[in-house]
């Protein structure tokens, strides 16, 4: 058993952005705490190949989360969610080349990440539905189009929180059911046609379907 180089980096990722965060604000040194969890989300299947799709989710991630708690130590409970979306991506679907599928996860975190340093702790609890956004894109395998959907709704999002405040940090909810309408809508086909089965019954032999 032999422990693959893309779970190596992701730990990394982690803590290089978690002690960046810590050294330019040590009040935000809780964060370490959920570094630490990430870490053995990972680490628990160190022996897995993530591929370069993961890591580079993870570290948009963490980089987020980092810059949000490094420039506001009252935002370092988004680490919480950060820790959270690190399991909900290593333990999905995601193909190991979805490179389209991490851009749109990163640039959920970045969103955050950017509006906490430009707004304050106002805009932290956009990290929720970036959380929400990393899982319900991971878990859509390699979907080019469906990660290019989260990077242009959240770079939407994120553009008019900046310009014009928290008072638009609501964006964020659309942002999320945007993109993923585009991961259900697409897996979404009517019935081709339907079966009277309203009086049939099951006997010994045949298992209920």
């Amino acid at each position: 058993m032999t422990i693959k180089a893309t779970s190596a980096l992701s730990i990394l990722a982690i803590w290089i952005t978690t002690a960046l965060a810590v050294v330019v604000e040590n009040d935000s040194w809780w964060i370490l705490i959920f570094a630490f969890l990430a870490t053995g989300a990972v680490g628990i299947s160190a022996w897995r190949r993530l591929g370069l799709s993961r890591l580079i989710a993870i570290a948009g991630i963490w980089g987020g989360a980092s810059l949000a708690a490094g420039s506001d130590p009252g935002a370092a409970w988004v680490s919480i969610f950060a820790f959270l979306a690190t399991g909900a991506v290593v333990y999905s679907s995601m193909r190991r080349d979805a490179l389209g599928v991490a851009a749109g996860i990163v640039a959920a975190w970045v969103v955050v990440g950017l509006a906490v340093a430009v707004e304050g702790e106002g805009a932290a609890w956009m990290a929720v539905f970036a959380f929400l956004t990393a899982g319900a894109l991971a878990n859509t395998g390699g979907n080019f189009a469906r990660g290019a959907a989260g990077v242009l709704w959240w770079g939407i999002a994120g553009a008019l929180v900046l310009i014009a405040g928290t008072g638009w940090a609501w964006l964020c909810v659309p942002a999320f059911l945007l993109t993923a309408g585009s991961v259900g809508f697409s897996e979404f086909h009517l019935p081709k046609r339907m079966e009277w089965d309203l009086f049939d019954r099951d006997d010994d032999r045949d298992r209920v379907r």
